[in-house]
């Protein structure tokens, strides 16, 4: 396995072998009876779990190497980053496969992970976001309550070391939750290596927002043949009907570094997920990278709309009133001009477009353009300024 393979390409790997949640079970059982024993090396009977779970040898080969031999390595043995790697993946994605409910739970579990991370080679902290996405925001603000207990000397089970390895997971999480819990706990942490292990969370690091994938901006020729052909106005209504027919669904999170942007996506029917998607644009192959607002005038333009309708409609009322000497038309035209004035001034003032979602285009140099919509804008401008930052330092 490269030595740059990342949790997600990990994880995607594994998804697709046919044992892959046993094996992570088997890894969840491995590292949880470390954590309750505070072995500093791995417990013997790893083959003995395994065939209780009717996991053999050749059920626990994988693209990384085989499971039940690392997990049989000497403690004496060095580990290579694949093998930390793929234990680190598999014990991630049993925590996944039964995430804690609870404070308590969830208290529980981050100590564990602390302990094995800090004593052995499995470190799930930082496979966490990639297992269990937003799932792990709980587990984060435990690991920085956690970091605070050990700062105050009130967590003598986990130790110095095992904060050090929380503090470090923090600071280098994607999750926005992780990253506001560490940006809190840097400014009130006592221990300096703490401090500059959290110092991470204020640097330009990765950022995400998430939304939705929708269909990229098409070019004029393109628009013009839809129109011709008429699929310009059966495309949306299919769409629409997917949505909420079949329940069509591409929730997508952007996540941007320095040096790159990675779309996460799922595509979903009838709620259930049918495909899995991980797409990544380094920095040096993206042609444009754009933030808009889709339709920003749209209030505004209903309520000249509204206005000019209402003014000639009871501009009309009104002098056909005065000509006919009829108070009830004249008060009706004056309350129509009246009713499209306010709606004029709701949709113009009351309704800023800002306030809505936003959408945002890649466009690399080679490949389709990829679209990500309904992203709020405060979050994409946040992400896409870590981007710029990165590029211009």
């Amino acid at each position: 396995m490269p030595a740059d393979q990342t949790p997600h390409e990990v994880l995607a790997e594994l998804a697709s072998h046919p044992r892959g949640d046993d094996l992570a079970r088997l890894v969840h059982a491995i590292a949880f009876a470390c954590a309750d024993e505070r072995r500093t090396s791995l417990p013997d009977g790893a083959r003995d779990a395994a065939a209780r779970l009717g996991l053999s040898s050749e059920d626990a080969e994988t693209p990384f190497g085989n499971v039940l031999a690392a997990l049989e390595r000497s403690p004496n043995e060095p580990t290579g980053p694949a093998t930390r790697a793929l234990l680190s993946a598999l014990l991630a994605r049993g925590i996944a496969l039964a995430p804690p409910e609870g404070v308590e739970a969830e208290r529980r579990v981050i100590e564990a992970l602390a302990w094995v991370a800090a004593h052995t080679p499995l470190d799930a902290l930082s496979a966490i976001d990639a297992a269990l996405g937003p799932k792990a925001d709980g587990l984060w603000r435990e690991a920085a309550a956690l970091v605070k207990r050990a700062d105050e000397g009130a967590a003598p089970l986990v130790g110095r070391a095992g904060a050090l390895v929380v503090a470090a997971a923090l600071g280098a999480s994607s999750s926005l939750a992780a990253r506001d819990e560490a940006q809190t706990l840097a400014a009130e942490a006592r221990d300096p290596v703490v401090r500059a292990l959290l110092q991470d969370a204020r640097k330009p690091g990765a950022a995400a927002a998430a939304g939705e994938l929708v269909p990229p901006p098409r070019g004029p020729l393109a628009l013009v043949l839809l129109a011709v052909t008429g699929l310009l106005f059966v495309l949306p209504v299919a769409r629409l009907l997917g949505r909420f027919v079949l329940r069509y669904r591409c929730p997508a999170e952007m996540r941007v570094s320095p040096r790159s942007i990675t779309v996460l996506a799922k595509t979903e029917l009838l709620g259930r997920t049918v495909r899995e998607r991980e797409m990544v644009f380094p920095v040096e192959g993206l042609t444009r990278v754009a933030r808009e607002v889709r339709y920003p005038r749209l209030a505004m333009y209903a309520g000249l709309f509204a206005l000019a309708i209402g003014s000639y409609v009871g501009i009309s009322l009104f002098v056909d009133g005065a000509r006919a000497g009829s108070p009830d038309l004249l008060g009706m035209g004056a309350l129509l001009v009246a009713v499209s004035i306010a709606i004029d001034f709701a949709l113009t003032n009351l309704m800023p477009a800002a306030r809505g979602r936003c959408r945002v285009v890649l466009v690399p140099q080679k490949g389709p353009t990829v679209a990500l919509g309904r992203l709020d804008p405060t979050l994409a401008d946040s992400a896409l300024g870590r981007l710029a930052q990165g590029s211009s330092s």
